[in-house]
């Protein structure tokens, strides 16, 4: 972290640049809009320089805990290091849940959504097939 921030402000910074990029990845990638023209690479590329236009100077923008936790091996200095976890995990979590049950919700209704945590997909899969040893695919009904 930089002089000046403390650990809470960093872990607001971290979940806020992950939370855009986040929402980004998921906006410009979801099959069921077909409104989205243009280059989703290109529009994730952005998100990604924005978040690190706006939060390099304060925490080194984490964002991946992957990227913070290799350099924090090579310079061997882990103080602060529970920030660039936390905070992308939030941020990450919290754009994946806004996205699916507030910007883009499926159709199919609350309830029924709520069964994937405990039993899986298992509607929007045909998985039942003729000899049970052979290789299963994936394809939606």
């Amino acid at each position: 972290l930089s002089d000046g921030v403390n650990a809470g402000q960093g872990l607001g910074i971290e979940i806020i640049a992950t939370f855009q990029l986040v929402l980004c990845v998921l906006a410009t990638t979801d099959r069921r809009r077909n409104d989205v023209s243009g280059s989703a690479p290109l529009a994730i590329g952005l998100s990604v320089a924005l978040g690190h236009l706006l939060a390099i100077d304060y925490t080194g923008c984490g964002i991946n805990p992957a990227r913070s936790f290799g350099s924090a091996l090579i310079a061997n200095n882990f103080e602060n290091h529970w920030i660039f976890w936390v905070g992308p995990v939030i941020g990450g979590a919290s754009a994946a849940l806004i996205y699916d049950f507030i910007l883009a919700p499926r159709t199919s209704d609350l309830t029924d959504r709520m069964k994937v945590w405990t039993s899986g997909q298992v509607e929007e899969y045909d998985l039942e097939g003729d000899d049970m040893n052979s290789r299963v695919e994936m394809k939606p009904k």
